[in-house]
Formats: C-alpha cells, sequence, structure tokens
C-alpha cells in the first residue's frame, strides 16, 4: 500500500500539471528546454573531438565561380527576342516617359553587330513637358569587390539635334555611378555608331546595368537612339 507521503507527493503532481507543446507535464520549471550532459574521461575527449572534427570540415561549401569573360546575356541582342517589362528576358525596359517605345531594329552596330539593335524610339507625350525617356535594365552575375569594364556601341538618329542623351548607369560604392553621352558630344555623329563605356566595382553578386535614354525639350518630334554591343567582363585596372 502507498505511504501518505508517497500519496502527497502524487496529489501535489496532479495539482501541478502544466501543458508544454501538447504534452502534460510535472517538471518544473514547466516548458524549459532539456540540457544534454555528456560525462566523458579526459583521455577519450581528444579521440572523440578529432572523429568529429572531419564531418565539420567537410560539409560543403559554396564557391561563387568569377567569370573571366562577358557577363552580359544577350548584350548583342541576337536572340532576336524583344526585351520584356519583366523576366524571364535578361533585358527589362522600365521609366517610360511621354509616348516612347522600343524595338529590335535591323541591321545592327557596324562594329560587328550582327542582326539586331535595340533602339529606344522617343516620343514626347501630351502631359510629358516636352520630355521622353525609357531605361534598359539587367541584372548581371557580378563578384563583390571584383573590377568590370563597360562597353557598349551606341547611335543617335534623331529629327531635333543636340537634345538626346543616353546614360550608363552601375553601381558606385554607395550610390550610383553614370556616364552621360549627348547626342552633341564630340565624336558622336546623328547616323552613325560610336561607342560609350565606364568602369566599376562589384558592390553585391547581382549589380545592375541601366542604359538610359532621354530627349528633352521636343515637341511632336520623334527620336530614336540604338544600342549593340554591350560588354561587361572583369577589369584588371583600378575602376575608380
Amino acid at each position: 500500500m502507498p505511504s501518505a507521503h508517497s500519496l502527497a507527493e502524487d496529489a501535489m503532481r496532479v495539482g501541478n500539471t502544466k501543458t508544454c507543446y501538447g504534452i502534460q507535464t510535472t517538471l518544473r520549471p514547466a516548458c524549459k528546454e532539456p540540457l544534454i550532459r555528456i560525462k566523458m574521461h579526459p583521455h577519450h575527449l581528444l579521440p572523440f573531438l578529432l572523429s568529429i572534427i572531419p564531418s565539420i570540415t567537410s560539409s560543403p561549401i559554396e564557391a561563387r565561380t568569377c567569370p573571366s569573360t562577358n557577363i552580359i546575356t544577350d548584350g548583342g541582342f541576337e536572340s532576336g527576342v524583344t526585351p520584356a517589362a519583366s523576366s524571364p528576358n535578361p533585358w527589362q525596359v522600365v521609366g517610360f516617359i511621354g509616348a516612347s517605345s522600343y524595338s529590335l531594329t535591323q541591321p545592327g552596330s557596324t562594329n560587328a553587330g550582327g542582326k539586331y539593335a535595340f533602339t529606344a524610339s522617343l516620343y514626347p507625350g501630351p502631359y510629358s513637358g516636352g520630355r521622353s525617356g525609357e531605361t534598359l535594365v539587367q541584372t548581371m552575375k557580378t563578384c563583390t569587390g571584383k573590377n568590370y569594364s563597360i562597353i557598349a556601341d551606341i547611335r543617335f538618329s534623331e529629327a531635333q539635334n543636340n537634345a538626346c542623351s543616353i546614360s550608363v548607369q552601375y553601381p558606385y560604392k554607395n550610390t550610383i555611378g553614370s556616364v552621360t553621352t549627348g547626342s552633341g558630344t564630340p565624336g558622336t555623329t546623328p547616323g552613325q555608331w560610336s561607342q560609350t563605356g565606364s568602369t566599376f566595382q562589384a558592390v553585391s553578386n547581382a549589380d545592375k546595368l541601366s542604359f538610359v535614354f532621354r530627349c528633352e525639350g521636343g515637341t511632336g518630334v520623334h527620336n530614336l537612339i540604338s544600342l549593340d554591343n554591350v560588354k561587361v567582363a572583369p577589369f584588371a585596372g583600378n575602376a575608380f
């Protein structure tokens, strides 16, 4: 027969039963995480540690491979696929101003440009104040801290001289770097291909490269700016 003392203990346990994670328990304090203790003779400790080190150090660590060549996808637009406003196309077109549009045009750059080029068709809208524009963007597979060079072929074909520009935008430390070429910049001739470019240091593994097409002060003027042969590759020199 149970003693009076054991019955009292049982009654105390029943009265203090609590529920932890759906399980009734009389443990005190309730719901406390269990503590695991391992007793081991000091002579056995070193062999034990040596036995578990290989399993820790052999765990696979994903290493990012930095390409040594051009990291732009379809930089010559030779896929023939017109960029879209969203994925899966590597190029996206955003930031429309006025009644602007875009298309792939033929032929490409005279600098071995192939069959196609990207052409921004810039036309001011009734409420855009004479401005027109759009932005072409691609997210690159960059490697943080690595220096890269940018080069691209551009062409202005416009009805209103010196009113348009194309800006290459890329990451620069905690902000955005930019190089702008105007339609009146020395070395650019309407209807002829020229080049633009810059260098930058990657700030992430997915930096964005943007080409911003803009025209100002036009009313009822239709301007065309074309882009081709976009290349971004590792750069051995100083990116700044």
